[in-house]
C-alpha cells in the first residue's frame, strides 16, 4: 500500500451508501397481516355454509359421463371444474 507524504492530501473517501432499516419490510408484513385476518374474518362470518338450494355436484367416472351430462344440460349455462391431484 502507498504511503501518503504530507505533500499529498489522502484521496476523498466516498461517501456511505444510506442504509434503509427494516421499517418498510416490517410495514409490509404488517399490511399483508391485517388484509389476511380481514379477509379470513369475512369468510368466517359471511360466506356461505352450504350451497343453494338445487346445486349438486356430480361424480364422473369418465368422459362419456361428462359429455351426456353437458348435453343433458343444454340451454343452461354450465360451468365444468377438473381437479387433479398431479
Amino acid at each position: 500500500m502507498a504511503e501518503h507524504t504530507a505533500d499529498k492530501p489522502p484521496p476523498p473517501v466516498p461517501p456511505a451508501a444510506p442504509r434503509r432499516g427494516r421499517g418498510p419490510a416490517l410495514a409490509l408484513l404488517a399490511g399483508c397481516l391485517v388484509v389476511f385476518v380481514l379477509i379470513a374474518g369475512w369468510l368466517r362470518f359471511y360466506a356461505p355454509r352450504s350451497a343453494p338450494a338445487g346445486v349438486t355436484m356430480a361424480d364422473l367416472h369418465g368422459v362419456a359421463d361428462l359429455r351426456a351430462r353437458f348435453n343433458a344440460d343444454r340451454g343452461q349455462p354450465r360451468l365444468i371444474v377438473v381437479f387433479s391431484p398431479t
